[in-house]
């Protein structure tokens, strides 16, 4: 049983490499050749804290996983990741323990290349300002990760933590692929107003921005929202968007706090979700149709993700011979 350690993981994995895989994993997800299982959460002595297990079973590669995250939003007041992860890889022929992978920046860099994937379907092609609410580990991969499907010329970052916004803004200005702008926000809604792309990065449990404040055809990605509990964006985004995509639709269907709770008022049916990323990127419907519409991009996590992310990692540092 081999560990893959955070570094190792650092060292391997980049984002081109990484937005390659991650499509490849959703059109193999369309034909069954990887699935994931149903998933397990579990709020920890109340709703804040939460621990989540995701699985899934490769029928192309000989293995099968699992990943267990722990969401402690009040990490960050210690010093810790408020997302921890763990990826087990296991043999498909014996069940063996096969790898032991820290997967904290393997969560976040497959987020921020599905959420590329996502962004280049859905927002529109000549959009060039992002807004990204939060700071933490997953805000940085989505940067990173966008940059590399829309020419940014200026990017606005918002944090309920201020102390925090120039710390993030000094790590993306050694990481910027051109030389854009960015500038903090003094509030959430003053960094969506003139935004083509909005990243929400967060843990909250209420919505972090005012839908109204959208820039008419702005694209969404809502990164933060897993559970049926939380609850990213508020019911204005989700009903004026014309087009919802998400990762594994009966997965959204779930925890996606966004989602439900509009829906559980009555307020959308299940047809107001378009269809999965796999779906979209085999054309099986439209995902952006006028310039003045608004899209949304729904993330509650991928088993099949991590797992296929975590036998590419695995077969590419242990080549047999």
């Amino acid at each position: 049983m081999k560990i893959i350690s955070e570094e190792q993981v650092k060292n391997f994995l980049n984002i081109g490499n990484v937005i390659g895989v991650v499509k490849k994993l959703y059109l193999e997800n369309t034909v069954g050749q990887i699935y994931a299982g149903n998933r397990i959460y579990m709020p920890i002595r109340g709703e804040e804290n939460v621990g989540q297990w995701l699985v899934a079973n490769s029928l192309s590669q000989p293995f099968f996983g699992s990943k267990f995250s722990s969401v402690f939003p009040n990490n960050v007041s210690i010093g810790l990741p408020s997302t921890i992860s763990k990826i087990s890889l296991y043999s498909a022929q014996t069940g063996e323990l096969q790898a032991l992978i820290d997967a904290n920046y393997l969560t976040a860099i497959k987020t921020g290349a599905s959420a590329a994937v996502a962004t280049d379907l859905m927002a529109r092609k000549e959009a060039s300002v992002l807004a990204i609410i939060g700071t933490g580990l997953q805000a940085y991969s989505q940067v990173l990760a966008i940059q590399e499907v829309r020419t940014l010329e200026k990017v606005y970052v918002y944090d309920v933590i201020p102390e925090r916004i120039e710390h993030f803004i000094s790590l993306l200005e050694k990481e910027k692929k051109y030389p854009y702008s960015i500038e903090s926000a003094i509030s959430a809604d003053s960094c969506v107003e003139q935004a083509d792309i909005v990243c929400t990065c967060t843990t909250a449990q209420k919505p972090v921005f005012s839908g109204k404040k959208l820039k008419p055809g702005a694209h969404v990605n809502a990164i933060g929202s897993f559970t049926p509990f939380m609850q990213e964006i508020d019911e204005e985004t989700v009903l004026k968007s014309s087009k919802i995509i998400t990762e594994h639709v009966e997965g959204l269907w779930d925890v996606a706090g966004d989602i439900l709770t509009p829906f559980n008022k009555g307020k959308i049916t299940k047809d107001k979700v378009s269809g999965s990323l796999g779906d979209a990127l085999s054309g099986k419907f439209s995902t952006r149709d006028t310039e003045n519409e608004f899209t949304l991009y729904e993330s509650v996590g991928s088993g099949v993700l991590d797992i296929g992310l975590s036998i590419y990692i695995y077969q590419n540092l242990y080549k047999e011979g």
